[in-house]
């Protein structure tokens, strides 16, 4: 028996089966989705899958390794079982479900041995509460120590999952949000103990925290792992509402996929704000083109707002659905396996909230603490502006003060790859202020000297922004709020003529100035297509540290006379003027084995990677030129910093 050191949950499973994803009373609704128009190619896929032999899967149930088609299948004829109430194929079901868990290997795979074995338990479970009168009481205990065992082997979190925090880690992703927590639903009648530690975890900790985190609705760990980790804290909120009709998680949370619809460009890809994993998937990967199609799935279940619904069903692709490889598509193509989606989460939580009618959202939106992110997005222009209140390290980027300009091209642009966490690539570029368009303020003594980042003993200092506990993950939501404060908003407009946003930022500079300011404004009618302009005042605490404005592109830029460069990709163009300061320097860093580069010393993209050192997205990807670095050259602390930025069409 597990002892739970957290308060007991005040809401426990009903005394009935199924309660797991759905209860009796949800029949009729799923029924309906059998036959809705806009069901047919889910129902198609479920159909496929519920009717494949399970000896197709014969070599994985005797060696044990993971394979996401072999859980789809079980899920979908558990499934199907229960719907039709098939006592002869719920039997063959229940059989299965304990070969699988049985003859499960935990290490068959140690890079995502967590993912898959929690998916795993989880697919066991569904089956454990599913087809519940199925199983003897033998049989169960058998499952429960099969899932115990296999939990125990795999779980990053620990057994029973006290290890990580909900802010940045794995802990916000499916090994506690969903598949210990459907395990500990499906056993709570054998095995109460499991969800009272589970659920008492959820509640005490989860609750409150993204009670905060999620409060603008908007990731801080940036659309790709944001949408990710969304859809694993959406899964916990329908476990809990479709068990006990109440939801854990506010109205903020439900919503966050708004924040994803200003973050899609027009091309249909993510804007890059810290780590993205789009980025190494190859050109014409269904979740390169399409990656908000799963989370706005989860949205519209939770919401039932039609725009998020429309997304879905205008982007869907059945990878998404049955990814067509064993589970490691992941890394090397898609993003959302290891039954994120499947045809039978589809059918169970599509409408689970009644549609509601499109709505108007405005082009410049927001989002304030704990992001405070300004996003513009109107026709063929997307901007991005960053003060950003707090950090929450992992995925995180120091980038407080951040900008971005799509205009029928990415132009002012994100810069790095993320193929790696903590490869050296990681942490000494990608992560990293310079990797920005933000302001370095260098201390000359400091050049070439390293600083604590992750234990590494190679991380680069480079006048950035303060690495915070040196860029451990955030411990948790008390420790969030008052030792990983960044940005402070002073004030934001949102008008169809101005938009606007200033910050505060000494904070995030506090080694290297004792004020800083910066203010980002855009005038959508002004100019060709609308004028950008950012002004930092600074006050450095020494005369001698070196101030620079850096602005990273994807090609490269034109200097045009003393005081203008020019950006141009895709149909876009930004005519870049700096106004001040007087006295400075404009170069340009970049090019073939410089574009990642600090004092001359480039760091280049991770060479030993899942893609065994091959990018499958080298042509296309979004990794940079280099940048457009504006030093002021005066020996002075005060400085000012006036930059204006000209979209126009090429």
């Amino acid at each position: 028996m597990i002892i739970s050191p957290y308060n007991k949950p005040r809401i426990t499973p009903p005394d009935e089966h199924p309660r797991v994803m759905l209860r009796r009373r949800d029949f009729e609704r799923i029924r309906e989705n059998l036959t809705l128009p806009e069901c047919q190619r889910e129902r198609a896929l479920w159909d496929m899958l519920r009717t494949r032999s399970l000896s197709d899967y014969e070599a994985f149930f005797v060696s044990g390794q993971y394979h996401s088609g072999l859980c789809i299948v079980i899920e979908a004829k558990a499934f199907s079982a229960l719907i039709d109430d098939d006592a002869v194929l719920a039997k063959e079901v229940a059989a299965a479900a304990l070969r699988l868990c049985t003859n499960y290997d935990p290490l068959s795979d140690k890079l995502m041995k967590a993912r898959f074995g929690g998916h795993v338990v989880h697919t066991c479970a569904l089956c454990y509460d599913w087809l519940y009168p199925y199983f003897t009481p033998e049989q169960r205990e058998e499952l429960i120590a099969g899932c115990e065992r296999i939990l125990s082997s795999t779980l990053e979190m620990g057994y029973p999952p006290t290890k990580q925090s909900p802010i940045g880690s794995h802990a916000a992703e499916a090994q506690l949000l969903r598949d210990s927590l459907s395990f500990a639903i499906a056993v709570y009648d054998e095995r109460p103990d499991i969800y009272a530690f589970c659920a008492g975890r959820i509640f005490d900790e989860y609750v409150p925290t993204y009670e905060f985190f999620y409060r603008a609705r908007y990731q801080l760990q940036g659309p790709s792992y944001g949408g990710y980790r969304y859809c694993f804290a959406a899964w916990c909120q329908l476990l809990f509402a479709a068990m006990s009709g109440e939801r854990v998680f506010d109205d903020n949370f439900d919503n966050m996929a708004e924040s994803l619809f200003y973050l899609l460009r027009p091309d249909g890809e993510y804007m890059r704000i810290a780590d993205d994993f789009g980025e190494s998937k190859g050109k014409d990967s269904y979740t390169k083109r399409s990656p908000a199609t799963v989370p706005m799935f989860f949205a519209g279940a939770l919401t039932g707002r039609q725009m998020y619904r429309s997304h879905y069903f205008d982007h869907y692709n059945p990878l998404f659905l049955v990814p067509d490889k064993y589970g490691r598509d992941y890394y090397i193509d898609g993003s959302f396996s290891e039954g994120m989606l499947s045809p039978t989460v589809f059918l169970i939580f599509n409408r689970f909230t009644q549609p509601k009618p499109s709505e108007h959202l405005p082009p410049a939106r927001h989002f304030g603490t704990p992001a405070g992110i300004t996003l513009y997005k109107k026709d063929d222009t997307l901007l991005i502006m960053k003060i950003g209140e707090y950090f929450s390290t992992a995925h995180d980027h120091y980038d407080c003060g951040h900008f971005e300009i799509y205009h029928r091209g990415i132009l002012a642009s994100d810069s790095g790859y993320y193929d790696w966490f903590g490869c050296e690539h990681h942490y000494n570029y990608l992560n990293r202020t310079y990797a920005h368009n933000c302001i370095t303020v260098s201390d000359p003594e400091k050049i070439g000297t390293t600083i604590p980042f992750w234990g590494r003993p190679d991380a680069v200092y480079d006048g950035g922004q303060l690495i915070l506990n040196a860029s451990w993950e955030v411990p948790d939501l008390a420790a969030m709020q008052t030792d990983y404060r960044r940005g402070i908003v002073l004030e934001h407009t949102e008008s169809d003529d101005l938009v606007s946003v200033t910050g505060d930022l000494t904070i995030p500079y506090r080694e290297s100035c004792s004020s800083y300011i910066r203010k980002m404004t855009f005038e959508p009618h002004v100019g060709e297509c609308g004028v950008f302009t950012v002004e930092d005042t600074l006050t450095a605490l020494d005369a001698s540290f070196i101030k620079q404005f850096h602005v990273h592109c994807q090609t490269e830029p034109e200097i045009v006379g003393e005081r203008q460069f020019v950006i141009e990709n895709g149909g876009g163009r930004l005519v870049c003027t700096v106004v001040e300061p007087e006295n400075c320097r404009i170069e340009r860093i970049g090019g073939a084995g410089n574009e990642f580069s600090l004092g001359g010393v480039n760091h280049p993209r991770n060479e030993k990677s899942l893609h065994n050192g091959v990018n499958p997205n080298v042509n296309d990807d979004e990794g940079g030129w280099g940048r457009i670095t504006v030093t002021a050259l005066d020996a002075q602390c005060e400085e000012h910093f006036l930059v204006r930025f000209e979209l126009q069409n090429r």
